[in-house]
């Protein structure tokens, strides 16, 4: 016979101010995920209308795309720190109004270098709440499953703003960004009603914050102890990069057809972070290599498809992806035993992985002008010395 308690009856016996604390952090994660989402989603609301906006000039192309991730990368470290020192409200929210503001500049706005410049502010923002919104994630108990959530509307977001600007374009070339302003918009003033004190910033946070630890990580230290994680995470995050920039041109399909394959490397993370995010992890010294040396017999692989065959393709896209995925939560867990404040560690995190995106894609298309099977087997080949980097570098206990 069922013993007919509610929900409300079990928060009353276990005591309101815990009830209340448990709803209080959910709603926390909401906002957080509901700001990923939109924010990731901003910083590729104009890419399917790059030419149009910067009127077919591939120069202006260039430092429209560019500008977002010059500011995402100087800022994201500098982040990280800051909110270790004043804890992770004020950046998230920082980060949150930067996004919207870029938004209603680039909505009202037609002048290329304009949009530049709001981009620019973008990336800034985009900095602040990334490095600050994983920091407050690796540091409760539960922070895996989160992560997974986490990197999975990030995915959403980059493939939801492709489709919806793409397929909307035809109304307006900011029509993508709009929607995304908006969503960035109700994640803010979600965050004025969820992110207080009390919930934005635990307790772990606020001892975190008072730590000498916190006060006083070098980033020489934090690079010294995490160095296996931030290689991979610079080589694994700039392989997808040169998976999605290179294969175009080595196959000569559409652009329509690069971006469903770009589509499809979002869905194999979501899926993968979302699987990840659910089972133990066992040892980085092993699981970092598995997945590098996966990645590089797939990067291998995009060399013996036809041209033609888009469905192969899409498989390898789907599974390079899912890989990925799977070994990002692998490091995330990994960083949030370190002894340093998390927000310089996820800040230093983030900064290699804008950095791998950044000069391995650029590396690649170099060699390609030559090349196109030896920029691939050069991917590759980095990410088989990962293999070695990791197997014969990391503690056993790692």
């Amino acid at each position: 016979m069922k013993s007919g308690k509610t929900e409300g009856d079990t928060c009353m016996n276990a005591g309101g101010n815990t009830c209340g604390k448990t709803l209080g952090k959910t709603a926390v994660v909401i906002t957080i995920l509901a700001g990923a989402f939109a924010v990731m989603a901003m910083s590729n609301a104009v890419v399917p209308v790059l030419n149009l906006l910067a009127k077919d000039s591939p120069q202006i192309q260039g430092i429209i795309y560019s500008a977002y991730f010059l500011g995402a990368f100087l800022t994201v470290l500098p982040a990280g720190v800051i909110s270790d020192r004043v804890g992770r409200t004020l950046p998230i929210r920082a980060g949150l109004i930067l996004t919207v503001i870029a938004g209603i500049v680039m909505i009202l706005l037609t002048n290329p270098y304009l949009i530049a410049g709001a981009r620019f502010a973008e990336g800034i923002g985009a900095g602040l709440f990334v490095a600050s919104a994983l920091a407050w994630i690796n540091e409760q108990e539960e922070h895996k499953k989160i992560s997974g959530y986490y990197f999975a509307c990030i995915n959403l977001g980059f493939l939801t703003s492709l489709l919806l600007t793409g397929l909307l374009s035809g109304y307006s070339l900011m029509t993508g960004v709009l929607i995304f302003t908006v969503l960035a918009t109700l994640a803010l003033l979600l965050s004025f009603g969820t992110i207080r004190k009390e919930f934005g910033d635990t307790a772990k946070s606020e001892s975190a914050a008072e730590s000498p630890l916190a006060q006083n990580s070098g980033l020489f230290s934090i690079i010294k102890e995490c160095r296996n994680i931030f290689i991979a995470t610079a080589v694994l995050t700039g392989t997808t990069g040169v998976v999605i920039s290179v294969y175009p041109g080595f196959s000569g399909i559409s652009a329509l057809a690069a971006g469903i394959l770009a589509g499809l490397m979002n869905l194999g993370t979501i899926a993968a972070s979302l699987y990840a995010s659910r089972i133990s992890g066992r040892n980085i010294r092993y699981e970092i290599p598995a997945g590098a040396f996966v990645i590089a017999a797939l990067v291998l692989m995009i060399l013996l498809i036809p041209a033609e065959s888009l469905i192969a393709a899409g498989l390898l896209f789907v599974a390079i992806g899912g890989v990925y995925g799977a070994v990002n939560i692998v490091l995330v867990d990994s960083l949030s035993k370190t002894r340093f404040g998390q927000g310089a560690v996820l800040g230093a995190f983030n900064l290699f992985g804008y950095a791998g995106m950044s000069f391995m894609p650029f590396a690649a298309g170099v060699i390609a002008e030559n090349s196109y099977p030896w920029a691939f087997a050069v991917t590759a080949i980095l990410c088989l010395a990962l293999c070695a980097v990791v197997l014969f570098t990391a503690k056993e206990t790692e």
